[in-house]
């Protein structure tokens, strides 16, 4: 997000905050409220935070396998082995290289005129 669009959304907020000492007052005590019964919340659903750890755990585990995946795919196409000895999945089509390139089709088609005078 722009600093630009930040600076309109704080403005856009202290704009909609009451000038009244009673209506702040009442503000600060709707919010103390909230903040509270979100932070009690398991002490009142403790069957449910148990399940959202469960699930939670089980999210980690498979963003762990997709970061070792990805970075165990992005070393081989680096050209780089893994010093493990484990691999997490094995490629399902032949990536060695062919070497079916000759020298002049590595050369680019086209170069402008050489500078001179620099």
């Amino acid at each position: 997000m722009s600093i630009l669009k930040i600076g309109i959304l704080v403005a856009v907020v202290v704009a909609v905050l009451p000038t009244d000492r009673e209506q702040q007052a009442a503000l600060y005590d709707r919010a103390a409220s909230a903040v509270h019964w979100t932070a009690t919340f398991c002490d009142r659903n403790g069957a449910t935070c148990e399940q959202a750890g469960v699930v939670w755990d089980g999210f980690v585990q498979k963003a762990k396998f997709g970061a070792a995946m990805a970075y165990e795919l992005a070393m081989k196409g680096a050209g780089k082995e893994q010093a493990t000895n484990f691999s997490l999945i094995e490629p399902t089509v032949d990536l060695t290289p062919r070497g079916t390139l000759r020298p002049d089709d590595l050369e680019p088609a086209w170069r402008g005129p050489a500078r001179t005078g620099i």
